[in-house]
């Protein structure tokens, strides 16, 4: 179920990209007092890269996924490092079921964190925001998640990891009636890291930090946000049984890496950041001219 949903998110980001950049290119230019700003060009290549890297992993997981694990925690159902066998021990089905828990973490990652994060960016930009801010912020913050989303599910087919519900065998036959435990699938063999715990810190992270670089008054409040549903969503992924600890702290990590550095690159005069800005200011004896940005 969560594959089929970020297959579906997968070609809808890659639909709305195609259909709504054309269009909204021309309106992509941020002001001479905006503090962030794209640079068309080089963005477009780095979301198309990001969204192949992302989607082509998912879309064909069934022929790329390790048939077997090539990281393997020990003889079949033994316990793994100290520390992931404790947060396994403690977590795995312990407040829901594990299905459910599978179903929530794909929700919180997929659905309500993403539409809270993406709401918040068009809608709380700035006070020196020009109109438009609110478009490009969106479009920096979905860069992040495709970016954090190609490293997590690249390093996803490298690592080969082995789920815990398959190393524990916590499995069933597909097409079981009434179980709450996983069904074994193409992806029993993805487990490091976690890429709803990425995507979750990515869109969150990204947002936040625009906020701050914005000087927005909401930028408090979208750190707190992004810290509470990442850890949710990681811990929900270890009660699933679909990761382990370790792998839910490399995704973290992965994604609020994306989540920081992508906006810094958009800063004014930064890689991504769009040239200086001319601005024109007049005075008594006539109109200055001057150039607007950082060096």
């Amino acid at each position: 179920m969560a594959r089929f949903v970020r297959k579906l998110l997968a070609a809808t980001v890659v639909a709305c990209l195609a259909v709504a950049a054309p269009s909204r290119a021309a309106g992509l230019d941020a002001g001479s007092t905006d503090r962030v700003a794209l640079d068309v060009p080089k963005d477009a290549v780095i979301m198309a890269v990001g969204v192949i890297g992302a989607t082509v992993p998912l879309i064909f997981a069934d022929q790329l996924a390790p048939k077997s694990c090539r990281w393997c925690d020990g003889p079949l159902g033994a316990p793994v490092n100290p520390v992931d066998d404790w947060f396994h021990q403690h977590l795995t089905g312990s407040l829901v079921s594990q299905n459910t828990a599978n179903t929530l973490s794909s929700v919180l990652a997929y659905a309500a964190l993403p539409a809270g994060a993406f709401t918040a960016t068009l809608f709380t930009a700035g006070p020196d925001a020009t109109p438009g801010a609110g478009l490009r912020n969106a479009l920096i913050v979905a860069e992040s998640v495709a970016v954090s989303s190609a490293l997590s599910e690249t390093m996803k087919l490298l690592a080969g990891r082995q789920r815990p519900y398959a190393h524990y065998q916590h499995v069933v036959p597909a097409g079981t009636p009434g179980s709450n435990l996983p069904v074994i699938s193409s992806d029993a063999n993805l487990s490091f890291p976690s890429g709803h715990t990425s995507v979750a810190a990515s869109v969150g992270t990204s947002a936040a930090m625009l906020a701050t670089l914005e000087h927005s008054p909401a930028a408090p409040w979208l750190w707190a946000g992004t810290g509470v549903l990442t850890a949710a969503t990681g811990t929900l992924r270890m009660i699933s049984e679909s990761h382990y600890f370790t792998d839910v702290l490399a995704g973290a990590a992965i994604g609020a890496s994306t989540g920081v550095l992508i906006p810094l690159l958009h800063r004014r005069g930064s890689a991504l950041g769009g040239n200086a800005v001319p601005s024109v200011a007049t005075s008594p004896g006539g109109a200055t001219f001057g150039m607007t940005g950082t060096f």
